[in-house]
């Protein structure tokens, strides 16, 4: 586990989510996003508001929980490249689902996290509706609750969460790869030394005494 270039920055950035919403609450600063009349600067602030207390709370713990621990495996640049990718690509959802309907919060680039640390590493221990479980677990979990969601008829943007799922799995894909590269060229400089190291061994024992 890295712990080099951790910098508590999911908790940083849950602050930021904080002191937007106390911004909103009181000054009546309405960062949603709406496809058909906003201006275009209200696609990247609608990930940072909320539309209420308990969704701000529901994101602070999530983005808190899985977006501490991918920092912990990865570092600061690649967490918050992850959740403004994976919450960019929720939002396009607005243009194609929601074309006349406002959007706002950070729950797809708080999914993009989760998503990443799933694919990234699976084995690895979270919480799936509040019960510890792989993450490969909690992943599955909430691929199938927002597939649910969008037969029912709520405010919540389901395929904004699906999107942001999508994206951060496939951050989690390129992020194992890279792994998985590192290593076997780790391995092979090693194999390299130790057959260095034989032959060397060889040399002194059978031709230079």
């Amino acid at each position: 586990m890295k712990t080099e270039n951790f910098n508590f920055t999911a908790l940083k950035l849950c602050s930021v989510f904080a002191g937007v919403f106390a911004v909103q609450f009181l000054t009546n600063f309405d960062p949603a996003f709406n496809a058909s009349s906003s201006p275009w600067w209200k696609f990247f602030t609608s990930f940072f508001g909320h539309s209420s207390l308990e969704h701000l709370l529901n994101n602070l713990f999530f983005i808190g929980l899985f977006g501490s621990i991918y920092e912990r495996f990865t570092s600061s640049r690649v967490f918050l490249a992850t959740f403004l990718v994976s919450a960019v690509f929720a939002n396009f959802s607005a243009f194609i689902f929601f074309p006349e309907t406002s959007i706002i919060g950070a729950s797809g680039g708080g999914m993009g996290l989760m998503a990443a640390l799933s694919v990234f590493k699976p084995r690895k221990i979270g919480l799936a509706l509040g019960v510890p479980a792989p993450m490969w677990t909690v992943l599955i979990t909430y691929i199938l609750i927002n597939i649910a969601g969008l037969s029912a008829i709520t405010g919540t943007a389901y395929e904004a969460h699906l999107l942001g799922l999508l994206s951060g799995g496939l951050t989690g894909l390129i992020l194992r790869d890279d792994e998985k590269g590192r290593k076997r060229s780790t391995s092979k400089e090693n194999g390299e030394d130790d057959l260095k190291d034989q032959i060397r061994e060889w040399e002194e024992k059978w031709m230079l005494n």
